[in-house]
C-alpha cells in the first residue's frame, strides 16, 4: 500500500470519526434535524462560474435552474434533494447539484418538493412528476432528461419512474440514484450488518423518518418503497452506494429484484458512507463518483455537435429578470422550517 492510499484511509476514518461524533449531539426528533440540515449550506456554499436562476415553478414550487458559465449542453437532470423526505432543500444541496451539473456538461432543474410530515406521501412525488411535466411543457425532450436525487431522493427518483409511468408520460433517458433510501418498512436497514459502522444513519433515525412519510399509508406500497415496486419498461439507471452504510442491502436488493427487467448498474464504493459525495473536496472517492456520474448521463443524452448548445427556458429567464435570490431563497425557508 502506497503512502498516498494510506493518507487517504486515514482522511476517511477522521471524516467519519467527525460525523459520529456529530450525529451524538443530535436528537432524535424532526426539528432538531431541521434545524441541522437548515444551517448545512454553510458547510457546501455555491461554487463559482455557475449561474443559478431560482424561480417559481407554475408559479408556486421554489426551483433554481443550474448550468455552468462554460461547460453547458441542452441536457437537463432533475435533481431531487435527499433529507428524508422531511429536510433538506436546494440550498443545502446547491454545491453537490453544481459538481453533478458540470460532470455530465448539462442543465439542472433543482425542486423544493413537499416535505413531511406536514405534506406525507404522495406529496413529494406528486412534485416531482410535476416537474417533469413542466419541463416537457417548456421544451425539454424526454430523451434530454435524467433524473436523479440522493439518499430519499434517490428513492423518490424511483418512485418518480413508477409514476410517470403509470401515468403515462414519456420515460427519461435515464436516471441516477445516490445513496438511495429503497424500503421505508425499514426491514432491510435495521437488519444491517453495517449498523455499527455507518457514521449517519441509524435503525432508530431512519424509522422516524419513515413512519413521517408513509403518514397512514402502507410503507411497502411501491411510491413509498421503490424496492417493491415493477421494474418494467424503466430506463437505465445508476445506483451508487457506499460500502459501509447501511442502506447498502437494499441496492443490492434493488439489483436482484431488476435483474433481466431493466439496465441497472450497481456500484459499490468500498469503506464510503452514506452520500460521501458532499465530501468531494476533501476525498477522491467523491469526486471520482460524481464524474461516474457525469459519465453516465453523457452516455444516455449522446448530443450531436449541433445539439452542444445551452439555453435556459424563457419561463425561468422571465422570473430571473423579475425575481430576487434573496426572496426565493426566505420563502423556500418558509416551506422547509413551516412546522417550527
Amino acid at each position: 500500500m502506497s503512502q498516498a492510499d494510506m493518507l487517504n484511509i486515514r482522511r476517511i476514518e477522521m471524516l467519519k470519526s467527525m460525523i459520529r461524533l456529530g450525529m451524538r449531539f443530535v436528537p432524535n426528533h424532526i426539528h432538531a434535524y431541521r434545524l441541522v440540515s437548515g444551517r448545512g449550506h454553510w458547510l457546501f456554499p455555491e461554487l463559482p462560474n455557475f449561474r443559478t436562476e431560482p424561480f417559481l415553478l407554475d408559479g408556486q414550487m421554489p426551483a433554481i435552474w443550474v448550468s455552468h458559465k462554460r461547460e453547458c449542453t441542452s441536457r437537463v437532470i432533475l435533481y431531487l434533494h435527499g433529507g428524508g423526505y422531511a429536510m433538506g432543500s436546494n440550498r443545502t444541496h446547491l454545491q453537490l447539484a453544481c459538481r453533478i451539473t458540470r460532470a455530465a456538461q448539462a442543465q439542472t432543474m433543482m425542486i423544493e418538493y413537499r416535505l413531511a410530515p406536514e405534506n406525507p406521501y404522495p406529496a413529494a412525488v406528486d412534485d416531482a412528476v410535476q416537474a417533469y411535466r413542466w419541463l416537457l411543457n417548456n421544451g425539454t425532450k424526454p430523451h434530454q432528461i435524467v433524473i436523479a436525487g440522493d439518499s430519499a431522493g434517490g428513492g423518490l427518483t424511483m418512485a418518480t419512474l413508477f409514476a410517470l409511468r403509470e401515468r403515462g408520460l414519456p420515460s427519461p433517458a435515464g436516471a441516477v440514484c445516490l445513496c438511495p433510501w429503497l424500503d421505508l418498512t425499514c426491514y432491510h436497514s435495521s437488519n444491517s450488518p453495517r449498523r455499527h459502522r455507518d457514521p449517519i444513519i441509524t435503525p432508530s433515525r431512519i424509522c422516524m423518518f419513515a413512519k413521517l412519510y408513509a403518514g397512514t399509508h402502507d410503507a411497502a406500497l411501491p411510491g413509498i418503497s421503490p424496492l417493491f415496486g415493477d421494474f418494467h419498461d424503466l430506463p437505465p439507471v445508476l445506483v451508487q452506494v457506499g460500502g459501509d452504510e447501511i442502506l447498502l442491502n437494499e441496492s443490492k436488493q434493488l439489483r436482484r429484484r431488476a435483474k433481466g427487467r431493466m439496465d441497472l448498474e450497481l456500484q459499490v464504493w468500498p469503506q464510503m458512507f452514506h452520500v460521501w459525495h458532499f465530501a468531494a473536496r476533501f476525498l477522491p472517492q467523491g469526486d471520482m463518483a460524481i464524474q461516474e456520474i457525469g459519465e453516465f448521463v453523457r452516455r444516455v443524452v449522446p448530443l450531436p455537435e449541433f445539439k452542444q448548445t445551452c439555453e435556459i427556458p424563457p419561463a425561468v429567464q422571465e422570473q430571473g429578470l423579475e425575481g430576487n435570490l434573496q426572496a426565493l431563497w426566505t420563502r423556500t425557508q418558509n416551506l422547509v422550517q413551516n412546522a417550527w
